[in-house]
């Protein structure tokens, strides 16, 4: 299924299949590359597909030259794969819940991020403590990085998973359809993400909800990325 036959992209041989296969590698990673949109899987190299390339080359393959192109044997396209371990020279650290005003709903060897992502949490978490409601933080990467299923993002430590506010205040899951989730709630925990340097996008399935961008499966969880 994810054996690339040729190189796809600028300069590259462009067969119909390969193109398939990086488009749909592209839109399992479109929310961590950038603000892409979904790209149509026609199998045909276009204007589209080669911006999602270089877009996922600048802001995760970390290319200072980006050629737009991926290649069957190259980093890119391992990357696109999640094979390619932790891309940054950042040591990780573990987010610990204790006294933190959050809670950690996924075992502790998921929760590693950037020391910037790390603070950042804990900066958000501080500015809610007032409001009487504590924040619930899922999956953001393992120690070392790399992929992390079944996400196709949570390789670089800066992608963090939390899930709407409750109305009841209990450590339980909630979507946005439950009448226990607090659309006014999660407004100030969106509020307090996008105050917030280093924030990049919030990906939320929660219509009326300012700064946030709508994303498939997104309905229980909000996706936050930082900067660093």
């Amino acid at each position: 299924m994810y054996r690339l036959t040729g190189s796809v992209g600028q300069g590259g041989r462009n067969a119909h299949d390969d193109v398939v296969l990086v488009q749909k590698q592209l839109n399992k990673n479109a929310h961590i590359a950038s603000a892409i949109g979904t790209l149509p899987e026609t199998g045909i190299m276009d204007e589209a597909t080669l911006r999602a390339i270089l877009s996922f080359q600048r802001s995760v393959v970390r290319l200072g030259s980006p050629d737009g192109r991926v290649d069957p044997h190259g980093r890119t396209w391992r990357m696109l794969l999640g094979d390619q371990p932790q891309a940054t020279n950042v040591a990780f650290v573990q987010l610990s819940g204790e006294n933190g005003n959050f809670y950690l709903y996924e075992p502790q060897d998921r929760v590693w991020g950037t020391p910037a992502t790390i603070q950042s949490i804990r900066n958000v978490a501080a500015v809610l403590r007032p409001h009487g409601f504590e924040i619930a933080i899922g999956d953001i990467s393992f120690q070392q990085g790399g992929k992390m299923a079944p996400h196709g993002s949570h390789r670089r430590g800066t992608d963090v998973d939390i899930r709407p506010v409750r109305e009841d205040g209990r450590r339980a899951p909630v979507t946005i359809t439950d009448p226990n989730y607090s659309h006014a709630r999660t407004k100030l925990l969106v509020e307090a993400l996008r105050a917030e340097p280093n924030l990049k996008l919030i990906l939320f399935n929660d219509s009326k909800m300012p700064g946030v961008r709508p994303w498939e499966g997104h309905h229980n969880h909000l996706h936050v990325r930082f900067e660093e």
